[in-house]
C-alpha cells in the first residue's frame, strides 16, 4: 500500500519535470506540426476512455468524458451559440476549473457502476449537462458576480503570482490533499490517474493563456494516465489482489525461464478450510494475508507466488534442496511461532437496562504451514515435473502430521 502510494508520488513529478523541460521549445514547432499537437490530447482521451471501460473503472471514464468537454471549451474547439458564449473567458477558465475539481470529489468519494445501468446513464447526462453551468454564469445574460471568487486568503505576494484567484487555488489545494489522503488509504489507478490529471490540469492553468503550453501539458497528463491504467493492468495479471505477491501468471512465466540449479517448494495452510468454516471468509482472508507476509519474505534468494487458495509457492533460482530447507524450516518457525488473534463478539444482557451489549474478546489461533520441496539437480525434471514432485512432498508432510517440511 504504501509502496504504490509513493510510487505515484515519485512518478507524477517526475513526469511533470520532463514536460517542463520540453516546454521552451513547444511553441517554436514546425507549422505542420501545430495541428498534431493541437489535437494530440483528443485521441489519447478517447484511448484512455477505452481502456477505463475494458478495466470496468467507470469513475475514471466519466471524469475523462468530463475532461474533454472541459478541454473543447477551453481550447476553443466548439463553436458555441452567441447565448452561451462566455463574455469574460477569465472568470470562465475559472469557473469550469472550479466545477471540473467538484466533479473530481464526486467520482472520488463514489463507487464504481456498469455505465449502461440507470446509475450510470445518469452520471453521463450529469457530465454532459454540466458544464453548462459555468457557460451560464460568464455569460452575458447573467447576474452572476464573481466578487467572491477574488476574495484573498494567501499572503499578496503569493496571491499576486497565481495564476487563478485565492479561493479557486485553495479548493484545488484542498482537492489534492484528499487525493492524497484517498491513495494512502485506497492505492489505484483510479485515484493515482485523478492525482495525475488534477496536477496536468493545475500546471496546464498555470501557463494559460498560452494555449500550445495548455495543449502540450495535457497531453503528458494524459500519457501519465495511460501509464496508470497499464501499470494497474499489468497488476492485475500478474499480481494476487488479497495477498499482494506474484499470481499464478506471474510463476508460469518464470517457469518458462528456469534452466540451471533450481528447486521449488509448496506451501499449504494446515486446516485451512475448517479454520474458514469456523470463523468466516474475512478471517480466513487476514490468515492468508498474514502467512503472505511471512513467505514473501522468506529470503534465501526465493521468489514468492500465490498458487491458489490456501497454497503458495517459492521459487529457488541456483539453490539445491538442501541449502533451501533450512530456509523453509526457519519460515515454518516464524510462522507457527506468531500469534494470530481471532475477534469475537458475545452479546450479556445488560441487568440495569434490559439492554443487550456487545463485548469484543480476542483468542489467539495457531496457524502453521506444511511445505514440500523439490529440485532438479541432477534429473531432467522440467519446472513442472518439479512442481508435480514437491506437491507430492506436501503431501506426505500432511500425512506425517502437518507443520513440517519435506523432501
Amino acid at each position: 500500500m504504501i509502496k504504490a502510494f509513493i510510487s505515484t508520488l515519485l512518478i507524477t513529478p517526475a513526469f511533470f519535470a520532463v514536460a517542463l523541460l520540453f516546454l521552451p521549445w513547444v511553441e517554436d514547432v514546425p507549422a505542420g506540426l501545430e495541428m498534431v499537437r493541437h489535437y494530440a490530447s483528443y485521441p489519447l482521451l478517447i484511448l484512455t476512455m477505452l481502456l477505463s471501460l475494458s478495466f470496468n473503472q467507470t469513475r475514471l471514464f466519466f471524469v475523462l468524458y468530463l475532461t474533454a468537454i472541459f478541454l473543447l471549451l477551453i481550447l476553443g474547439d466548439v463553436k458555441l451559440p452567441e447565448f452561451f458564449s462566455p463574455i469574460d473567458q477569465y472568470v470562465f477558465i475559472q469557473l469550469v476549473f472550479l466545477f471540473y475539481l467538484l466533479t473530481v470529489l464526486f467520482f472520488l468519494f463514489s463507487k464504481e457502476c456498469d455505465i449502461f445501468s440507470l446509475r450510470g446513464f445518469v452520471r453521463l447526462i450529469f457530465c454532459t449537462a454540466l458544464p453548462v453551468i459555468p457557460l451560464l454564469l460568464a455569460g452575458e445574460h447573467t447576474f452572476f458576480n464573481p466578487d467572491w471568487l477574488s476574495v484573498t486568503i494567501f499572503p499578496q505576494e503569493i496571491s499576486q503570482k497565481l495564476p487563478l484567484p485565492d479561493f479557486v487555488v485553495a479548493f484545488y489545494l484542498l482537492t489534492m490533499c484528499l487525493l492524497l489522503i484517498s491513495l494512502l488509504l485506497k492505492p489505484a489507478a483510479v485515484e493515482s490517474s485523478f492525482f495525475g490529471l488534477l496536477a496536468g490540469a493545475g500546471l496546464s492553468l498555470y501557463f494559460f493563456p498560452e494555449m500550445a503550453k495548455v495543449e502540450f501539458i495535457f497531453s503528458f497528463a494524459l500519457v501519465l494516465v495511460l501509464i496508470f491504467i497499464l501499470q494497474n493492468s499489468f497488476h492485475l495479471a500478474y499480481r494476487d489482489e488479497l495477498t499482494g505477491l506474484a499470481g499464478r501468471r506471474a510463476l508460469r512465466e518464470q517457469m518458462d525461464k528456469l534452466s540451471a540449479d533450481y528447486s521449488i517448494a509448496m506451501l499449504d495452510i494446515d486446516f485451512f478450510k475448517k479454520f474458514n468454516d469456523r470463523y468466516g471468509h474475512d478471517v480466513g482472508d487476514q490468515v492468508l494475508k498474514m502467512v503472505a507476509q511471512h513467505i514473501g519474505k522468506a529470503g534465501g534468494g526465493s521468489k514468492a507466488y500465490r498458487y491458489g487458495g490456501e497454497e503458495f509457492t517459492l521459487v529457488f533460482t541456483g539453490r539445491n534442496v538442501a541449502e533451501v530447507k533450512p530456509v523453509l524450516e526457519t519460515l515454518r518457525e516464524a510462522i507457527a511461532d506468531t500469534a494470530f488473534k481471532v475477534r469475537s463478539k458475545t452479546r450479556k444482557r445488560a441487568k440495569s437496562q434490559g439492554k443487550r451489549k456487545s463485548d469484543t474478546t480476542q483468542k489467539s489461533v495457531k496457524i502453521t504451514i506444511s511445505i514440500g520441496i523439490a529440485g532438479n539437480q541432477g534429473t531432467d525434471n522440467t519446472p513442472e515435473d518439479v512442481i508435480k514432485i514437491a506437491d507430492k512432498a506436501l503431501y506426505r508432510a500432511k500425512k506425517k502430521g502437518r507443520n513440517r517440511v519435506s523432501t
